[in-house]
């Protein structure tokens, strides 16, 4: 039994058990989570949940405010909000975004418990673990039929943290486990608007609620997620990818995240990143046309032809080739507004894009000709889908990219945020944090 067999593994981890790289990496994706949340509280879309939830009774914090509300409405709120700009963390096992599910739901259950950093720091980990594991189990034919990953397996993560946080004993965590599994949902068919930012939120909210009802004692079937009519069957092949979940029993998983350094989807890094590589070559001026080699699942993804909105723009490769080769700044959020993606320059470069699909590529694989009118070519390659090695160079450039979400809203609060979450460990209570 899955649910079983996560407990065991994760159920009673000790802070002491974790390594080292392991807690760098976690704070990291904390201080991630942070800075897109925090950026993203700023949206429309946020305003929106704040209008709609957080007059709810509690002590859990909205990002951005003064304002407390309930765990519950926390971490709908503060989760959405860190998936606004679709700026977080992603991870090739789960397939989605591993962060924004957990972190909220943990920071606002740590909030409510007066829990230590320690214990929030331990729990994310935890959550992290188990959606990636289970975005393993699924396998890509889940994601593949429409289904929102971040969102159905995020809630995984979620409710692994909460339950490690509420001491869930071994029922108790199966029936929180079962009863996440009938609320995992989300589609792909709502990319590119408020929608999607919302799926994370609810993920994190959602399992949340499936913790703490299951420690007062609601019951589910453990077995709801591989058994009859269960989401396995329902929403993927029906094949269970146990030898892949038994291969990685001993592995860190968190420390394979990957972060984005530009404010689009993640799909269409490796295209744009093969441009910049291009330099001066890959001019307006110079276009003749452009080629994007990519696997064909991409088109479901970020193969919006002709966006028309700055979001839209986001699940682009067409939009963000063109915006690219313009010169526009995709690893700024601001540069995904309507007016920079209907700039006549932007549009007259993105009829010049074409995308094609090849299977010999994988999903963070692009390979892209440039074609001068001039009639030459240059050919670039780039993949993403590497995990940095290099944990400091990791952790400078992701310094600098909190400090830029974050300084034009907070100013020099910025620092102390980035200084907290680097030592969030040896914090006695997290209600110092917010």
């Amino acid at each position: 039994m899955i649910a079983n067999e996560l407990w065991q593994q994760f159920g009673t981890l000790q802070f002491q058990q974790i390594p080292q790289t392991t807690r760098k990496v976690a704070k990291q994706c904390l201080l991630d989570w942070m800075g897109c949340a925090i950026a993203g509280a700023q949206e429309p879309l946020s305003d929106i949940l704040r209008a709609e939830f957080s007059d709810a009774p509690g002590v859990s914090s909205i990002i951005s405010t003064s304002q407390k509300t309930s765990a519950q409405a926390a971490a709908l709120i503060n989760g959405a909000a860190g998936h606004a700009l679709d700026f977080d963390d992603t991870h090739t096992g789960m397939g989605g975004h591993p962060s924004v599910p957990v972190a909220p739901a943990v920071l606002a259950m740590a909030e409510e418990l007066n829990a230590t950093g320690e214990q929030l720091l331990t729990a994310f980990i935890v959550g992290l673990e188990v959606e990636c594991r289970m975005g393993i189990l699924i396998g890509g034919q889940h994601y593949a039929r429409g289904w929102h990953v971040t969102s159905t397996i995020g809630i995984f993560g979620a409710v692994a943290a909460v339950s490690h946080l509420l001491k869930l004993n071994p029922t108790q965590f199966e029936d929180a486990f079962g009863l996440a599994v009938s609320q995992a949902s989300g589609l792909k068919a709502n990319f590119g608007t408020m929608t999607k930012p919302f799926h994370a939120g609810h993920a994190a909210e959602r399992g949340l609620v499936s913790a703490r009802l299951a420690k007062r004692g609601f019951t589910a079937n453990p077995e709801s997620f591989e058994g009859n009519q269960g989401l396995l069957e329902a929403a993927s092949g029906g094949v269970l990818n146990r030898d892949a979940f038994t291969e990685v029993t001993n592995q860190w998983l968190i420390e394979n995240t990957l972060f984005k350094y530009n404010a689009a989807c993640y799909l269409t890094h490796a295209s744009i990143e093969a441009l910049k590589q291009m330099g001066e070559y890959a001019s307006v001026n110079a276009c003749e046309s452009i080629e994007l080699f990519v696997n064909p699942s991409l088109l479901n993804v970020c193969g919006i032809e002709n966006p028309i909105t700055g979001l839209e723009a986001k699940f682009s490769l067409r939009a963000n080739a063109a915006m690219t080769i313009v010169g526009l700044d995709t690893t700024d959020p601001a540069t995904y507004t309507d007016e920079n993606l209907l700039n006549p320059e932007v549009q007259t470069v993105l009829k010049k894009v074409r995308v094609i699909t090849d299977e010999s590529y994988t999903g963070t694989q692009s390979k892209v000709v440039f074609h001068n009118t001039d009639g030459s070519w240059q050919e670039g390659f780039y993949d993403t889908g590497i995990p940095a090695t290099d944990l400091s160079l990791q952790q400078e450039k992701l310094e600098a990219k909190f400090e830029n979400l974050v300084a034009p809203i907070l100013g020099r609060d910025a620092q102390r945020f980035s200084r907290y979450i680097g030592a969030i460990e040896f914090e006695s209570t997290i209600r110092t944090f917010l």
